[in-house]
């Protein structure tokens, strides 16, 4: 078990440091500032009119999403008629036809 911890750690390291990785790191940072400024270009900066948090988490979670679709690291847990495919079991959304 010991091992097999050690194994996973060193992967894990490899793949953090990695030139790859690095790059898709500095790539997101980037298009952090880039969609940050143009959401910074719309506020009033004569009244103080400052990016809120929420602002912040909306600019993040669309950069990530671009992260995703560019990278294609979309999770398919879903199946075509709305099952949740992500356990051994079927399951279904809340509100979802039984």
């Amino acid at each position: 078990m010991q091992l097999d911890i050690y194994d996973n750690y060193n992967r894990m390291l490899r793949v953090a440091h990695s030139d790859g990785h690095q790059q898709r790191i500095e790539d997101s940072a980037n298009r952090m500032e880039e969609v940050k400024a143009e959401r910074t270009k719309l506020l009033n900066h004569n009244e103080g009119e400052l990016l809120s948090i929420d602002d912040i988490q909306d600019i993040y979670i669309q950069v990530k999403g671009e992260e995703r679709e560019k990278y294609n690291f979309a999770l398919n847990t879903k199946s075509k008629n709305g099952d949740i495919s992500d356990y051994l079991e079927a399951r279904r959304p809340f509100g979802a036809a039984q």
